[in-house]
């Protein structure tokens, strides 16, 4: 009987023991859960917003460097180390990269220069040509005669850049047939040209100052302040 009491006990003291220590090892388990956390995603969002995501956490953000970005808004986040839903220490420093924006750089100054070279300059620093105006000038062919945006911008990548290219002093005859006298002259004045002499025919069933007949022919080719000699309809 006093054997059975005794084994009773030691069967007691044992499940109390492993019940004890079964407690304190879920203590010390739920205490490690409880400071560990997954990293949160900020890539992607701004700084700002980053900061007060890992706030909620418990975390704090760090930034380690910017770089340029075509796609990323300034101060957004680029990266970050720990990656995002890593397991974490509560109060780990999370350091990120953010976008300093598209790249930039300073346009040179085409103006006087040959447009190979500015287009070279354009297409490689991905740069887009967006318009190519030729006007009659003493230049020679191709000379570039003004650019937009101007020499020594700071301009991002992507940017269009407009150029005004000479064609030299010879331009091509317009055709003005059918035109009024005043289109002519307009047309005339965007190439550097101008009207030298108006001839009136009396017999035409035309509208007044219409176009009846040019000389250059159109498409002839004619040098800045060459001679034009323009037929027109009656004046009423």
């Amino acid at each position: 009987m006093t054997l059975m009491i005794r084994n009773l006990y030691r069967y007691l003291v044992a499940v109390a023991l492993i019940s004890v220590l079964a407690a304190v090892a879920g203590c010390s388990s739920g205490t490690a859960v409880q400071g560990m956390i997954e990293a949160p995603v900020l890539v992607g969002v701004s700084l700002r917003e980053a900061e007060a995501k890992a706030a909620e956490v418990g975390v704090q953000v760090k930034v380690q460097s910017s770089e340029t970005s075509d796609t990323m808004p300034v101060d957004f986040v680029l990266r970050q180390d720990p990656e995002p839903q890593t397991v974490v220490q509560k109060g780990r420093v999370i350091t990120v990269v953010t976008s300093s924006g598209p790249v930039s750089l300073t346009l040179p100054d085409f103006v006087g220069g040959k447009f190979e070279a500015a287009q070279a300059f354009i297409v490689a620093n991905q740069l887009v040509l967006g318009g190519l105006v030729e006007q009659v000038d003493a230049s020679p062919v191709g000379t570039v005669l003004a650019q937009e945006p101007a020499g020594n911008a700071d301009v991002d990548g992507g940017s269009v850049v407009t150029l005004t290219i000479s064609r030299g002093t010879m331009a091509a005859m317009p055709d003005l047939v059918g035109l009024s006298l005043t289109e002519s002259k307009k047309h005339l004045g965007a190439l550097g040209l101008s009207v030298s002499k108006v001839i009136v025919s009396a017999q035409t069933t035309q509208p007044a100052q219409l176009v009846l007949r040019q000389e250059p022919a159109a498409g002839d080719a004619i040098e800045k302040g060459g001679w034009i000699e323009l037929m027109v309809s009656k004046v009423p």
